[in-house]
């Protein structure tokens, strides 16, 4: 999709790296963006980037982990925004740890944010697109969903998880015969952002 204008465009994990670049691309292109992140204060500071060249854009804190901080932010989004037209899913978080290093927190965190939250984001916005009978969802994949690395066993894990996940929904809504006016896109990316292996929070 190129076409953005007057669309609105949520990104989750926008508060830096690859999301705040889409979020600022996008609003140059006429997107409503939509902005979440569990870091608030970066958040703000890309919403001030997007009105200060003219943009619009609004701010929910949300940590992409969580199915409870997934649902309210869903719910205050629809509330103020009636629906969303697209949805990228770029929250990632990467630990970096050898798997015997790694805690079952770390791991599951992972799986959370980098999976469970596609899920999550696309039961709570598709349903609108599809009765509205336009739509778009962005998977923000990685090589390391296909190629794995070491260091990167959950990372990998979930990603790959995430790759299937796009495609399954994609054969689901052609089953479905929506295609037509729907869109699946996925993006693959080598790296999770800045900082991606000193502060996770900052990826979701």
């Amino acid at each position: 999709m190129t076409d953005f204008k007057n669309r609105n465009v949520l990104i989750t994990g926008a508060a830096s790296g690859i999301g705040r670049l889409m979020a600022l691309r996008i609003a140059a292109k006429g997107g409503r963006l939509i902005l979440w992140d569990v870091d608030e204060a970066h958040l703000a500071a890309v919403a001030g980037e997007i009105a200060a060249a003219g943009g619009q854009a609004s701010v929910y804190a949300c940590n992409l982990a969580e199915r409870a901080s997934i649902e309210a932010a869903a719910a205050r989004t629809l509330q103020d925004h009636g629906a969303v037209d697209v949805l990228i899913n770029n929250a990632g978080i990467v630990d970096g740890k050898r798997l015997i290093e790694a805690t079952d927190a770390e791991i599951e965190r992972t799986f959370a944010v980098n999976t469970l939250a596609l899920f999550r984001t696309a039961r709570a916005f598709l349903p609108g697109m599809l009765e509205k009978g336009a739509g778009h969802i962005v998977t923000i994949a990685s090589a390391s969903g296909i190629a794995a690395v070491p260091r990167l066993a959950d990372y990998s894990a979930s990603k790959a998880a995430a790759i299937a996940f796009d495609e399954a929904l994609r054969l689901e809504l052609k089953h479905d015969a929506v295609m037509d006016f729907f869109g699946i896109t996925k993006s693959m990316d080598a790296f999770v952002g800045r900082n991606a292996h000193e502060s996770r929070k900052e990826k979701t």
